[in-house]
């Protein structure tokens, strides 16, 4: 089930729901922006932060592709869904021998 997923912690790391708690301030804090805002980050916290914007649910999160060496662009602008753009940077590796 999709709960084992969010619940399980990595050994010396956190949970799904570890970094939901930790990651809930800072959504606040960006949700009061108004500036184009770049976030890199780890797959997981990624991952969780994709879900929120596209209105996702968390327990799919974890399931979540999130390409290597793309920037993915969320644009909302309030009336309608979240628009999605990707921009692939590279290395000149086929897509289908990238790991994601």
């Amino acid at each position: 089930p999709p709960s084992i997923l969010i619940e399980f912690i990595v050994a010396g790391g956190e949970s799904y729901y570890d970094i939901i708690s930790r990651l809930d301030p800072l959504v606040h804090e960006l949700e009061s922006y108004h500036e184009p805002i770049l976030i890199v980050s780890h797959q997981a916290v990624l991952r969780m932060m994709y879900a929120y914007f596209k209105g996702s649910d968390r327990m799919d999160a974890p399931r979540i592709s999130i390409p290597l060496h793309t920037v993915i662009k969320l644009t909302y602008n309030g009336w309608a869904q979240c628009c999605e753009e990707q921009v692939y940077l590279g290395p000149d590796v086929p897509k289908n021998e990238q790991s994601t």
